[in-house]
């Protein structure tokens, strides 16, 4: 069979003209499919289509309290010339004070990458250590990015016991209760456990508070708002009744050391007038923080002695007319170390002065050993 016959039909059967035309039209086709899939196909990581997400944790700072309110899980942020969100994920926000509240979000990023590769939202890295301003419409605030990862919608939360301590007057040491709680909205961020309080000086009590608090975990460090939970960090305390700032004595624990024990003690006196002498009395007791930490057991009282010199010029020692010297045993609330006893938070010794409160009147004297 002839390729082309005398009517000019391919293979006796298509015109040759019409199979040309067909040709011309399926090699367009073939060059437009290939045109979009080099334009508008598979866009790559630097096209804003070709969306990222990741997740970062950015630290808000110190707020006022009103601002951090507004600040709530499900709010967003979308950029003004990129396809681009933000959307906070979890919010974390220990209050500072009455007025202020420390502010770290988790939030879901929407970005792409540079040419350089760095991640971006719009045309600015997005990595840690930079800062991201953030306007969702109900409040507009300047960050600082911790971390940005893969995965993870939910801030790294722990549960951490604390043993810390402050010098507070009488009147803010007795506002300070075991299940006192300080809450951030519905989330409760520090529970106190347990309270110990001492007198320690006129006007003075030595407050010891055991507490458990939501901490942040970065790395191998824990966070309380912006504070470490380490040795000497401040941590602020804010309820409904107080704001405080207690030092952190120990971490993984809410009781001073030791065992509660008994420790009797004897405190030596001298030249009291009547007055002060007739004060002291069995039973009497010291009481703080609704706890009794000291009680008068015995009260030994006889004359003071004087030394008078003669007419012939001798030394001679005679009962004082109107002093007394006074010899109280006192039943100290100790712990128990493998160190000795502790009272008052401190250890306790032969000879050490320790002051004591009884309410009707006070002493700061040394003390004897007895037993304990």
């Amino acid at each position: 069979m002839e390729l082309i016959d005398e009517n000019g039909n391919l293979f006796g059967t298509v015109n040759v003209v019409d199979a040309l035309a067909v040709c011309l039209v399926l090699a367009v086709l073939v060059a437009g499919v290939a045109a979009v899939g080099a334009l508008g196909g598979g866009a790559d990581a630097d096209d804003d289509s070709a969306n990222e997400i990741r997740y970062a944790t950015i630290d808000l700072g110190t707020q006022p309290s009103s601002t951090a309110e507004d600040v709530s899980v499900g709010d967003e942020m979308a950029h003004d010339d990129h396809p681009h969100t933000l959307t906070v994920t979890d919010v974390y926000a220990p209050p500072v004070s009455s007025g202020e509240t420390h502010v770290t979000v988790r939030a879901e990023v929407s970005g792409t990458h540079l040419e350089n590769g760095a991640y971006a939202f719009g045309d600015d890295e997005f990595t840690a250590g930079q800062n991201v301003s953030i306007d969702t419409g109900e409040y507009a605030t300047t960050g600082s990015i911790e971390t940005v990862e893969e995965e993870g919608a939910e801030l790294p939360r722990t549960e951490t016991d604390v043993l810390l301590e402050a010098t507070l007057s009488p009147s803010a040491a007795a506002d300070v209760r075991a299940g006192d709680e300080v809450a951030f909205g519905e989330e409760t961020v520090a529970t106190v456990e347990t309270v110990s309080v001492y007198p320690v000086g006129d006007e003075h009590h030595r407050v010891f508070v055991g507490a458990t608090l939501t901490t942040l975990e970065r790395g191998a460090d824990l966070r309380y708002g912006h504070v470490p939970v380490e040795s000497e960090s401040m941590i602020p305390i804010s309820t409904a009744d107080y704001d405080l700032a207690l030092g952190v004595l120990e971490t993984g624990v809410i009781e001073e050391a030791g065992e509660p024990a008994t420790t009797t003690v004897e405190i030596d006196l001298e030249k009291l007038s009547d007055r002060e002498a007739s004060l002291f009395e069995p039973g009497l007791t010291e009481t703080a923080g609704s706890e009794t930490w000291a009680t008068i057991q015995d009260v030994e009282r006889e004359p003071a002695s004087v030394v008078v010199e003669s007419e012939d010029g001798e030394l001679q020692k005679h009962d004082h007319p109107t002093r007394d010297d006074v010899t109280l045993t006192v039943e100290l609330q100790t712990r128990n170390t493998e160190l000795g006893p502790r009272f008052q938070g401190a250890s306790l010794n032969n000879g050490d002065t320790v002051y004591l409160d009884f309410g009707v009147t006070s002493i700061e004297e040394r003390i004897w050993l007895v037993e304990g």
